[in-house]
């Protein structure tokens, strides 16, 4: 669904049309980016509180490095997400500036020369880039949702050389707990990913 709004601008039958649907592509993706940038910012907040966390977990052991790994990576993701975001924006508000605003976005993201049907195909690189806020975006989540499953089930962990105790305690019903949600999110993620497109 990417590629299609692309082929489309790239490839309506005059200049009016093409015009037309590159101002609209464009008009959406500022909003993307817009929305990008918000809920990044949200992310990188949340990522940012969990400094603040306790690094002795309820069993004893101190949380092992990758928790705070996962969630330092997170935050480089979010601040990438967000210069992406940023300089994605000020380029297309840029090429907006020209006379003909249209012809220079699609001359930025299609091919030089037409493929064998005579069709513009969008760069594939390009298409790629365009999404790339929204790509750092989601590693940013995913970062953080790592580091609190590695948190969570490290915790169900007796301390090593410590007295043995039953394996079914509080923080082993947590973290099943949060795995099960985790797992039925998961699920309808990737069910919704495939059925709105």
């Amino acid at each position: 669904t990417t590629t299609v709004p692309l082929h489309k601008l790239l490839n309506a039958a005059d200049k009016d049309g093409r015009d037309k649907l590159t101002g609209q592509w464009r008009d959406h993706k500022l909003q993307e980016l817009n929305f990008v940038g918000v809920v990044v910012s949200l992310v990188a907040g949340m990522l940012s509180g969990t400094g603040s966390w306790p690094v002795i977990q309820p069993n004893g052991k101190i949380s092992p490095w990758t928790v705070r790994a996962c969630w330092y990576c997170g935050i480089l993701f979010a601040v990438a997400a967000v210069l992406t975001a940023l300089q994605q924006s000020i380029r297309l508000h840029r090429l907006s500036c020209h006379q003909h605003p249209g012809k220079y976005i699609r001359r930025l993201i299609s091919q030089q020369h037409p493929d064998r049907n005579g069709l513009i195909l969008a760069r594939k690189s390009h298409v790629m880039l365009w999404q790339c806020g929204t790509y750092f975006l989601s590693l940013s989540a995913l970062s953080m949702l790592v580091g609190m499953f590695i948190l969570i089930w490290d915790a169900t962990d007796p301390l090593p050389g410590g007295f043995e105790r039953a394996w079914w305690t509080g923080e082993a019903k947590l973290a099943v707990t949060f795995s099960i949600i985790g797992f039925f999110i998961a699920c309808v993620f990737v069910f919704q990913q495939f059925a709105l497109y």
